[in-house]
């Protein structure tokens, strides 16, 4: 089977259905087929436009203590290097205390119809080359390498016009406990993609509108969480990622998001980290659950408890196959804000259909 998206989609069948836009994205930003460039073991693709360059990207909320409810802006935090990485030490506070606070600081942009939401990131996630053995038929791994972009997304915050991405390529690093592969040469730090997020007759699931959709209670919020799609993934496991999913690089209305924290801190195995760092070198607060070797943060400002990012780190370094400790997943969320307009880009491959 040559079809990329089917293959991100049936190893992440939980994730939600891709829409035309996304599609469209990911045939073009999708590398060679021997080539999966993903989001690692449980922090993998967001649903629908996080797919649009094959990769995870930022957590869609206020850059604390930046910006207001309602001011439409929020200023850029300065994005350094990733801090030095230990064992995660899980922290006294409880799942519940840090998400009911962050529930209680959420704000909200209160975008217009006609309005554009604008993210801009900072991601670092795994490239994965596999070779398939030509006896058994079984995937090897070949190489790995980090590839870490900055994007800015604008999105339409009521679902029904042309949206844009722009990435841009920063130096890759190696995976931990893996040599820097030959194949990390495709990226060129520098370079810079523009993609055409068209609006094809139908209003996106990740618009400001559609989300707005969403339960705004804690108990209805679990219930959608766990209502997804998770093929044969446990369900604690898929409805954690569901958070992330909701939360990535694009903007939910405060009253989800706060029934979203609500609902999350009832999923079993939700402990908090007093060391959590995300991809711009901020230190917060981790709230996270561990999944294939990995612990899954998402990362919150330690005083305001509004969301900086994500991270994953190792916790069990034969399952996850890279050294107890390493960090093989972070994002930062630098801005974000409601804008008139978007960029027009000239993609003559972003039709419908």
């Amino acid at each position: 089977m040559n079809d990329e998206i089917e293959m991100v989609r049936q190893d992440r069948p939980e994730a939600a259905p891709y829409s035309q836009e996304a599609r469209h994205a990911a045939r073009r930003a999708l590398t060679g087929p021997a080539t999966r460039r993903r989001r690692p073991y449980g922090i993998v693709l967001a649903g629908a436009l996080a797919v649009a360059a094959a990769s995870v990207v930022a957590v869609g909320t206020l850059v604390p203590g930046t910006g207001d409810a309602g001011t439409g802006s929020v200023s850029t935090a300065s994005a350094g290097g990733p801090a030095a990485v230990t064992l995660p030490k899980i922290a006294k506070m409880s799942a519940e205390e840090v998400l009911g606070r962050a529930a209680r600081a959420v704000t909200d942009l209160h975008p217009r119809d006609g309005q554009f939401i604008k993210v801009t990131s900072q991601t670092m996630y795994g490239a994965f080359r596999v070779d398939v053995d030509a006896q058994s038929g079984h995937e090897m791994d070949a190489d790995r390498y980090l590839y870490r972009t900055k994007r800015s997304i604008w999105l339409s915050a009521d679902g029904t016009k042309d949206g844009a991405l722009k990435i841009e390529t920063l130096k890759p690093r190696p995976y931990p406990g893996w040599p820097l592969p030959a194949s990390a040469s495709a990226e060129k730090p520098g370079s810079v993609e523009w993609h055409k997020l068209p609006f094809c007759g139908d209003v996106t699931d990740t618009a400001y509108t559609s989300l707005k959709k969403l339960p705004d209670d804690a108990e209805g919020m679990r219930a959608y969480l766990y209502s997804r799609e998770h093929g044969d993934r446990p369900a604690d496991t898929a409805a954690w990622t569901a958070v992330g999913d909701l939360l990535r690089e694009t903007y939910m209305p405060a009253a989800q998001r706060a029934a979203l924290f609500k609902a999350a801190a009832t999923i079993p195995g939700v402990t908090v980290t007093e060391d959590a760092v995300d991809a711009a070198g901020r230190k917060g607060i981790g709230v996270g659950r561990e999944s294939l070797g990995v612990r899954e943060d998402i990362v919150f400002h330690p005083e305001t408890y509004e969301l900086l990012g994500e991270r994953g780190i190792v916790v069990d370094e034969k399952e996850a196959k890279a050294p107890l400790g390493s960090l093989v997943a972070s994002t930062a969320q630098l801005t974000i804000s409601a804008e008139d307009t978007a960029p027009e880009v000239d993609d003559t491959s972003a039709g419908c259909g």
